[in-house]
């Protein structure tokens, strides 16, 4: 300065600091006129800039509103913020704006409620020198907790009427869900545990009716939200054990159709607002696939074994049971041969009494355990008015019918027969048999009855004479008299049987020798 050199440039850098300055003042049109300061006149001082580190975004979690505004302790950030800078020395505060950092005004309470994606604004400075301060930002975010959807209850059937079931959780994982991704879901039997991630439950928990607790977690940002699944047992439905369903094989094949719905009512029981189907397996039963039609035809001869299964129509519970299919042989029929009576109950009106019971022989042809009724016509088998006692018939012929019923199953067939009653043989009374009496004139000869059967019978070819010495052999067809004959005595009145061969009716008459 004295010397008049080593001026420095109006904008001059520092080479020190502090760094004194000298000053020199001259004439402007003499230089040598001038006044140097001996001691610097100012120094030059640089104050130290406070440094403002990016911080990282500030993350939390939203709270169960999910309305992305989260409370923020910004203070935490200061550590990142300061680096080394020496926080005894050194404030950091924080504002809504740059422009707000910059004219350090408005700062942000360190405990602030702020907004997903909120810019905060920090501002660094040594109180000391508040000119040279430094600013920064970082961004608020403010994560949405995974969604919590209402769904129905977790229900599961007793099996055993114990009210403790397996419960498959997982079945219930897609509805909790409800579309999200990147969401993992447990399940927990405590709230405590769902909270601490604890007490972790899975497919097959024994459980009862009873309500846990659903975590799901969002694996990019570890936020969580707990949420509840009631767990409910369902009463099962009762299958009561069934009767066989018999019915009686109509052409003794042993196939007939069966009313499935008969047995309704049996595997019911009590038990209302239950639906009941039949299946052919019992693989169809368990998933109600393929249910046999209501007239059922069996497929396996004679005897098969179905299964039927019990549904709650509200709940969808089942159990099942099995049920008899018996094909039941109806009794065999015989082509019966006519009864045939003798028109002996006064003779020409064609009624007899008949008893038809003496055809049951014929007609069982050997089974047992059958019965045979017997009926006038189809309408009285139909109101079951069977004949009971000695059947006097209405028309010559007549046709009855026989139903026979066995007695272990109800089935019944039927056949018919006719009712006949035959006429007697048209007999003529014979003139009296005359022959000259022999060499003893006492009346009493040989005699040659045969030559009066002619007359008799009037030629009927399917007619037989027979010969006898009282009414009652004749009528018991007992003791005939011998063809050539000799009689006791004169006048004597014998018994002539006149029997149709073809239908063995006979009449009498007598004959004088």
């Amino acid at each position: 300065a004295d010397a008049g050199t080593g001026e420095l440039p109006d904008l001059y850098t520092n080479v020190g600091n502090p760094e004194p300055i000298y000053v020199r003042v001259e004439n402007a049109n003499d230089p040598d006129c001038y006044n140097a300061t001996v001691n610097p006149l100012f120094e030059l001082i640089v104050n130290p800039r406070a440094i403002a580190n990016e911080p990282a975004g500030m993350e939390l979690c939203d709270d169960i509103s999910n309305d992305g505004v989260a409370d923020f302790d910004l203070s935490s950030q200061e550590a990142d913020i300061l680096g080394g800078q020496d926080p005894a020395i050194y404030t950091v505060s924080f504002h809504a704006s740059q422009a707000d950092a910059e004219a350090n005004q408005s700062a942000l309470p360190s405990n602030y409620t702020g907004s997903d994606q909120e810019t905060i604004y920090v501002r660094v400075e040594d109180p000391a020198y508040p000119d040279c301060y430094g600013t920064t930002s970082f961004v608020l975010t403010v994560n949405p907790l995974p969604e919590i959807t209402v769904v129905p209850p977790l229900q599961v059937c007793d099996d055993d009427t114990d009210n403790y079931v397996s419960f498959p959780l997982s079945t219930k994982t897609d509805e909790l869900l409800n579309g999200q991704t990147g969401v993992e879901l447990s399940y927990h039997s405590t709230p405590v545990g769902a909270d601490m991630d604890t007490d972790e439950i899975f497919d097959g928990y024994i459980g009862t009716d009873e309500t846990i607790y659903v975590r799901l977690v969002n694996t990019t940002t570890n936020c969580y939200n707990v949420g509840v699944l009631n767990l409910e047992v369902l009463e099962n439905p009762i299958a009561n054990p069934t009767t066989p369903l018999e019915v009686c094989d109509d052409d003794n094949d042993g196939f007939a159709e069966f009313d499935l719905t008969l047995r309704d009512a049996e595997v019911i029981g009590v038990q209302t607002g239950m639906v009941v189907s039949y299946y052919a397996n019992p693989g169809d039963a368990e998933t109600g696939d393929a249910p046999l039609p209501s007239n059922f035809t069996n497929t396996d001869p004679d005897a098969q074994e179905i299964y039927v299964r019990i549904e709650n129509a509200t709940t969808g519970c089942y159990a099942t049971t099995t049920l008899q299919l018996i094909v039941n042989p109806i009794p065999t029929t015989i082509t019966v041969t006519p009864y045939e009576l003798c028109d002996y109950d006064n003779p020409g009106d064609e009624i007899e009494l008949f008893d038809l019971p003496t055809k049951d022989v014929e007609i069982l042809n050997g089974q047992v355990n059958v019965t045979v009724a017997y009926y006038e016509s189809q309408a009285d088998v139909d109101t079951g008015n069977s004949i009971t006692a000695l059947y006097p018939n209405t028309g010559n012929p007549q046709e009855i019918i026989a139903v026979l019923t066995n007695t272990n199953t109800g089935c019944t067939s039927s056949t018919t027969f006719d009712l006949v009653v035959n006429p007697l043989p048209a007999l003529i009374d014979p003139t009296p048999l005359e022959v000259c009496d022999d060499g003893t004139p006492d009346g009493i000869t040989e005699m040659d009855l045969s030559v009066k059967n002619t007359e008799i019978t009037g030629g009927n070819p399917n007619y037989s004479v027979s010969y006898y010495y009282s009414l009652s052999d004749a009528i018991d067809e007992i003791s005939p008299l011998p063809v050539l004959y000799t009689n006791e005595n004169n006048n004597q009145i014998i018994y002539v049987r006149v029997e149709d061969t073809t239908t063995g009716c006979y009449d009498t008459t007598t004959m004088e020798l």
